[in-house]
């Protein structure tokens, strides 16, 4: 087996909540106060990270063209900085305020362009309202369309079902302004202490009121970080486990050590699917049908029971009431399709999933996806679905992951190539017919050379949740997988 202490490693690495930074929900977190004191911050170091992480644009969150991020990535950390004591507003916050209004006056002109963040049409007019609140001299006129947008997606909403459900609106309770009831919401807060998982959610409700389990949640998350920054989804340790597991499994590799892990995920399925975590977040389709699809290739039986509760007239939803569907969560849900036993209906539903998929195609060779921002992730799930079932919508893909490398051997769909794309790439590309795989040779010889040189660079955020978050484990398992692939094959010198 090649590259077994890398695989050790990563296995050894998992539940820590390895994920990048998020300023979105660091912001928010940077405007708690001590209780006793409304001039002290209670998290001083989250105003230090943000100082740091400011863009030398004057943006925060990510340094990709992806607009919706960086809208209210600022838009998050300029109303933290509004609101700091006098005794802070120094010449440092000036400076950092100043360029933030810029970006934002200067910048934004395109911000309806690109991948929507999870939430995007909720969260964005509640950080507007609170910028009017303050007088901060925004073109508020420019972003006039998104309320609109708000109103459809919450109007046929019962106002009091987020008191009531555990919704997945509970992830962006911010959302509510300053509408929220304060008792009725602590109601929904999870074990962990956290509304659905979400950090910013969070410390949204202990901005209206004081709750000591809700604030242990993100001291928690502080001290464990260690730098002053929060993530944007926490804990998620059901999706890192999935995700890495399957990534293995795609390259044939089924480590002894991954046992527990797998007793975890079994443990944490129910009737109902699973979530990105045992506790937060509501089930999904997306998580279920990796869990599921795991298990199987593990040894474990399964059935599609728990997928019933999202299917929907035309695909599979991921989460109820959302207002479009996943390429890689309905391609996951028919890899599980495949593998099952036999049900009633079972070839009519995986048949309605290949026709979303088939429709779904991009200039009919490539998918993208709602939740990441690069083309190669969706594309290379799209193939591993779709080669067992319409091994036909797969052609064009493959000459199109063929036709897109860099000539440094890596693939990337946004300023330059990285690691996490590159694997994705070489991870499809292995499942094109012989015939085609013969022509690779030289193509493959070079995507082996980039990844073992790129070996231990940072991740890039490019998964989509309220702003954009890299999962660490997640990405590194897939380039791991990616290595073996190669290095089992007549590309092993360049893998090594």
């Amino acid at each position: 087996m090649p590259l077994p202490a890398a695989t050790r490693e990563l296995l050894a690495s998992l539940q820590q909540g390895a994920i990048s930074a998020a300023a979105y929900d660091t912001a928010f977190v940077a405007r708690l106060r001590q209780p006793d004191d409304p001039n002290a911050l209670a998290y001083p170091q989250t105003l230090a990270w943000l100082l740091r992480s400011q863009n030398a644009d004057g943006s925060f969150g990510t340094t990709l063209p992806i607009p919706k991020d960086k809208l209210v990535s600022t838009l998050s950390a300029l109303v933290a900085l509004a609101d700091l004591p006098q005794n802070l507003q120094d010449g440092v916050v000036h400076r950092a305020r100043t360029k933030a209004l810029r970006f934002l006056y200067e910048d934004t002109g395109n911000w309806q362009t690109g991948p929507d963040m999870a939430g995007f049409e909720l969260v964005l007019p509640a950080l507007l309202d609170e910028a009017k609140v303050r007088g901060l001299p925004l073109p508020f006129e420019r972003f006039m369309g998104i309320s609109a947008q708000r109103d459809a997606k919450i109007g046929h909403i019962p106002p009091r079902l987020i008191y009531n459900v555990k919704t997945p609106l509970l992830h962006s309770l911010e959302y509510l302004g300053n509408r929220l009831d304060v008792e009725a919401a602590r109601a929904q807060l999870s074990p962990n202490g956290s509304f659905a998982n979400s950090p910013s959610a969070t410390a949204y409700f202990l901005l209206k009121t004081r709750d000591e389990q809700a604030n242990e949640y993100l001291a928690l998350l502080l001290r464990n970080r260690g730098d002053g920054s929060i993530p944007t989804v926490a804990p998620f340790e059901v999706f890192e486990i999935a995700w890495v597991l399957y990534n293995l499994a795609r390259a044939d590799h089924r480590p002894a050590e991954s046992s527990p892990l797998l007793r975890y995920l079994a443990q944490s399925l129910t009737d109902d699917g699973v979530g990105v975590s045992r506790e937060g977040l509501r089930a999904d389709a997306d998580d279920t049908a990796l869990t599921l699809s795991v298990l199987h290739r593990y040894g474990y039986p399964i059935s599609a029971g728990p997928l019933r509760p999202f299917e929907g007239v035309n695909f599979f939803f991921t989460f109820p009431l959302e207002r479009d569907a996943s390429v890689t969560a309905n391609a996951h849900v028919l890899e599980v399709l495949q593998v099952v036993p036999p049900f009633p209906r079972q070839y009519v539903i995986a048949q309605k999933v290949v026709k979303y998929l088939r429709d779904a195609r991009v200039d009919g060779d490539h998918w993208v996806d709602k939740w990441h921002g690069s083309p190669f992730y969706a594309t290379a799930h799209a193939v591993f679905a779709l080669t067992a079932s319409a091994p036909d919508a797969c052609v064009q893909a493959f000459s199109w992951l063929r036709d897109s490398q860099r000539k440094d051997g890596s693939w990337g769909w946004f300023s330059g190539g990285t690691p996490e794309e590159t694997a994705y790439a070489v991870q499809a590309l292995m499942l094109a017919p012989a015939e085609f795989r013969a022509g690779l040779k030289e193509q493959l010889n070079r995507a082996a050379a980039y990844l073992n040189e790129t070996e231990g660079e940072p991740v890039i955020p490019m998964w989509v949740g309220k702003t954009l978050y890299g999962p660490t484990q997640v990405v590194r398992s897939a380039v791991l997988s990616a290595r073996i692939l190669l290095a089992r094959s007549e590309h092993a010198r360049s893998a090594h």
